[in-house]
C-alpha cells in the first residue's frame, strides 16, 4: 500500500495473493472476486461489463462495489472490492518505488545578528535532508547565501542534490533576492517537482508577501509552498507597534530578533507553508514540521517498480491487479490495465512499461492525477488481470 503520510512518506506494499487461478471448484471462471457494478450482472463473470455507472450487487457481493470505471472492463461488471480473503490468502512485501522529486530554496540572513541562527541551521540541515531521502523523495536543495551556510556537512559534499548560489541575503531583502536571482539557480528546479521557499531571518521583509508571492508564480510557472523561519508577533508596544519574540538568555539581539516577520508568516499562511519562531531554543521543534510539510507535499508516485515475488511464487503478468483508495474514504476502486500507453485515453488505468518483459507498472494520466490528489495504491499478484475492452 502506498500512502501519503506526514513523515514516514511513501511506503509501497504489495500483496502477492496465492490460491487464484488454479482449480476452480465453484465454477469462477475469469470472475474478479467480490466485485460487481452497474451494467453487468453482480459477481458474474461471463459477458462485458457495462459502462461507468453506480454500486451494483451481486452474490459474492452483498454490500455492492463502487461504480463502473471510465471505460470497458472484460469479464466483469464493474470495480469493486478486489481480493475475496476465502479465495486468495496473502502475504505482503515491500517494493521498491519510483522517488518523487521536491525541490527546496533557502534564503539565509546572514547579517551579524544571525550567527547562532546560521549555526543552528548548518547543524541541522543534513538532517533535514536525510529525512526526505529516507522518505524515497528526490530533493534538491538550493541555497542563497553570502557564505555556505551549509557548508562541511554531508549535504554540502553532494552536488546532485544540493546547490550553494552566492547571494547577498541581508536583514530585510530574502524575498527580494530570490526572485533577482531566479534565474541563476532555476537550472537546478524540475517543473514537475512541489516548490518550496524557506526564509530564515529576524528581522522584517521590505517586499510585501503578496507581491512576491505574484511575481514568482510568474516566473516559476506554478504555485508554492513558503515557510518563514523569523519572529512571530509576540506582543505590541504601547503605541500598538509589534514587539518580536526573545530567546532564552533574555537579551534583546543576542538571542532574540529585531523586528517581528508579519509579511514572512503572513505569507507562510498564504501559501499552506510552516511558522516557526526563530527564537526556538531548540531547532529540532523547527526542522522537524518543516521535514513534514516538505514530505506531504510529494505526490503519490505514478511508477511502480515490480518487485520479486516471494519465495515459491512466481510473476505472472497477466495475474496484476491494482486497486485505488482516495483520502478520507474506505471503498476502493479497481484500476484496470490497458493493453498500452497509447489505450489509456481519459480512463483511471495502469499500463505496463513494457507488456512483453514488464519491470514496471505506470498509472494513465486520469490515475495518476487521482493518486497525486491522495490516497493509497494497492497492487495484488495471483488473480487474474481486470483489463480494459479496446474496442
Amino acid at each position: 500500500m502506498v500512502s501519503r503520510g506526514a513523515l514516514v512518506g511513501l511506503v509501497c506494499v504489495l500483496s502477492v495473493l496465492c490460491g487464484c487461478g488454479g482449480s476452480d471448484p465453484e465454477g469462477l471462471g475469469g470472475r474478479v472476486p467480490n466485485a460487481s457494478g452497474a451494467g453487468g450482472v453482480g459477481g458474474t463473470s461471463s459477458g462485458t461489463g457495462g459502462a461507468s455507472g453506480a454500486a451494483g450487487v451481486g452474490p459474492d457481493n452483498p454490500v455492492g462495489g463502487a461504480g463502473g470505471l471510465g471505460g470497458v472492463l472484460a469479464g466483469q461488471g464493474g470495480a469493486g472490492g478486489m481480493t475475496d480473503p476465502e479465495m486468495c490468502s496473502s502475504v505482503s512485501q515491500t517494493a521498491e518505488i519510483m522517488p518523487g522529486p521536491v525541490d527546496i530554496v533557502w534564503a539565509i540572513d546572514t547579517s551579524a545578528s544571525m550567527v547562532d541562527e546560521i549555526a543552528a541551521v548548518n547543524a541541522n540541515i543534513t538532517n533535514f535532508a536525510t529525512m526526505i531521502s529516507s522518505a524515497g523523495i528526490d530533493h534538491h536543495v538550493i541555497m542563497l547565501a553570502s557564505n555556505d551556510v551549509a557548508a562541511g556537512t554531508p549535504l554540502a559534499a553532494d552536488p546532485a542534490h544540493y546547490l550553494w548560489t552566492l547571494a547577498g541575503v541581508d536583514s530585510n531583502n530574502a524575498l527580494q533576492v530570490m526572485l533577482d536571482l531566479y534565474s541563476t539557480y532555476s537550472s537546478f528546479l524540475r517543473p514537475q517537482a512541489p516548490l518550496h521557499f524557506v526564509v530564515v531571518t529576524d528581522d522584517e521583509s521590505f517586499l510585501g508577501g503578496d507581491a512576491f508571492r505574484s511575481q514568482m508564480e510568474m516566473v516559476a510557472g506554478k504555485p508554492f509552498i513558503f515557510h518563514a523561519i523569523a519572529s512571530e508577533n509576540a506582543s505590541t508596544d504601547p503605541m500598538g507597534l509589534p514587539i518580536p519574540c526573545m530567546g532564552a538568555c533574555g537579551i534583546p539581539l543576542l538571542c532574540g530578533a529585531f523586528a517581528a516577520g508579519i509579511e514572512y508568516y503572513a505569507l507562510a499562511d498564504a501559501t499552506g507553508g510552516q511558522k516557526s519562531s526563530i527564537c526556538a531554543a531548540d531547532w529540532s521543534t523547527v526542522f522537524t514540521p518543516l521535514q513534514e510539510a516538505v514530505i506531504s507535499s510529494v505526490p503519490l508516485p505514478c511508477e511502480y517498480a515490480i518487485p520479486a515475488p516471494p519465495d515459491g511464487e512466481t510473476l505472472d503478468p497477466a495475474k496484476v491487479n491494482m486497486e485505488f483508495t482516495a483520502q478520507g474514504t474506505t471503498e476502493p476502486m479497481i484500476l484496470p490495465r490497458a493493453p498500452s500507453e497509447a489505450d489509456c485515453m481519459t480512463n483511471a488505468a495502469w499500463f505496463y512499461d513494457d507488456p512483453a518483459a514488464p519491470a514496471q507498472l505506470r498509472l494513465c494520466p486520469a490515475a495518476c492525477e487521482l493518486a497525486q490528489a491522495g490516497g493509497t495504491v494497492d497492487i495484488a499478484f495471483g488473480c487474474e488481470t481486470v483489463v480494459i475492452v479496446v474496442q
